[in-house]
């Protein structure tokens, strides 16, 4: 298995898997190799169009920006929280950290991972675990961050070790009121349950984030954004965000999913990029750019400081046709930022965005100026209800009042 891997495309419900290639570890190297299947090569389904087009040859990984992986396959490996988990998962199969390559992790992940391809051989399958009581879960994160990761479940160590994202989070699916919760990444989603992605605050961070994002989440809903659903799950003093999966259907269907950074080849740890570039991309992936919803976003990323706005908090999503859209938004929560900077630039501008450079973005995309400035002062009232719904959902008054100035202070430069 070390350096062989089969690669399947599993959209689950009533389809078949369908084999797309094989991935190759080039040890001499360090990188993988992919060959997609010829069979496959005939298909309309361009699963990575821009660093992955069909050809018959093999095609080597660059080393960076995924440590000799392609992007397409680098969203299924964690990084952060995620990773720790599934080295140790890893390690309890009987392989040391100096012996894994990315085929290993890749086989750990199996069918588990995001959007809807999956791995064959699968290291460690394990059976999932039901569990009603989510101040366990949270202390599963806990000891994750603490690093006492030994006495961890396999359960919970499959949930969170192909979970995305440094924030402590586990797959799970749950009923809708939130009582009845199963951890892991479910496959075939039993009749009742959300899939869903739990997330918890920082152990040594702030601990209103769940609420600020469930607000932030909420509040796009209603000001032109189209974000993902959420629902605060309360318990014995436990607090997690269960954000509820868009690569996945209440039916048991998998959506092919790929980051803007996987589909780019792009670090997203190195801020180079503009949010006019996803507009591109879009076009390059569906013919049509979709320029008024990237917009929308950004005017409210701006306005409620969220400032993780990296290549990987941006998505594309495959249906089983071909035809890609942008994601629903995700991760949004009011935070500093690198050195106080977007990572994301706006018409060049990544620390000082003013209502200038909103325009002049808005026009670089042949926006109308009233879409544009309605965009803008949606994004304005968003920011405006932030303080009071952060609190009403259950975050500390002066936590929320402290990000309540600062984006205060940033509506001040997109009010004219």
């Amino acid at each position: 298995m070390s350096s062989r891997l089969q690669v399947w495309l599993d959209f689950g419900s009533n389809t078949l898997p369908t084999l797309i290639g094989e991935c190759f570890w080039v040890a001499s190297e360090r990188l993988v190799a992919f060959a997609w299947d010829k069979d496959f090569v005939s298909s309309t389904l361009n699963l990575s169009p821009i660093h992955l087009p069909f050809q018959l040859s093999v095609i080597k990984a660059p080393h960076t920006p995924f440590d000799g992986l392609h992007g397409l396959f680098a969203d299924s490996i964690p990084d952060g929280f995620g990773l720790r988990l599934m080295n140790q998962g890893l390690s309890r199969a009987g392989l040391s950290l100096a012996e894994i390559n990315p085929l290993h992790r890749l086989a750990w992940v199996g069918q588990h991972g995001v959007g809807a391809l999956s791995y064959k051989p699968i290291i460690d399958s394990t059976d999932h675990r039901a569990l009603n009581q989510l101040p366990e879960i949270a202390e599963f994160a806990k000891l994750t961050e603490a690093e006492i990761i030994q006495v961890i479940p396999p359960s919970a160590i499959k949930a969170g070790g192909s979970a995305l994202g440094a924030r402590p989070k586990f797959w799970a699916s749950l009923t809708e009121d939130g009582k009845n919760i199963i951890l892991g990444d479910t496959f075939k989603n039993p009749s009742g349950f959300i899939p869903s992605l739990l997330k918890f605050a920082p152990a040594y961070g702030d601990q209103n984030e769940p609420f600020y994002e469930a607000a932030c989440l909420s509040l796009a809903q209603v000001h032109g954004i189209h974000a993902a659903s959420a629902s605060l799950l309360l318990q014995d003093q436990a607090t997690a965000l269960a954000v509820k999966r868009f690569d996945r259907t209440a039916s048991g269907e998998r959506v092919h999913t790929q980051s803007v950074a996987a589909l780019l080849n792009d670090n997203f740890r190195i801020p180079h990029l503009d949010y006019i570039d996803l507009v591109r991309l879009s076009g390059r992936l569906s013919g049509e750019p979709q320029s008024e919803m990237i917009f929308r976003q950004a005017c409210f990323n701006v306005a409620l400081s969220i400032r993780d706005d990296h290549s990987k908090n941006f998505a594309f999503c495959m249906d089983q046709q071909g035809s890609w859209k942008l994601s629903p938004a995700f991760d949004l929560c009011p935070c500093d930022g690198p050195n106080g900077w977007h990572t994301m630039t706006i018409s060049g501008e990544g620390q000082n965005i003013t209502r200038d450079h909103l325009l002049k973005f808005a026009q670089s995309i042949h926006l109308s100026p009233i879409v544009a400035l309605d965009a803008i002062e949606n994004a304005l009232s968003a920011a405006s209800q932030f303080e009071a719904k952060s609190v009403a959902l259950g975050a500390s008054k002066s936590g929320a009042k402290k990000w309540a100035k600062k984006l205060n202070a940033i509506g001040k430069e997109l009010l004219h």
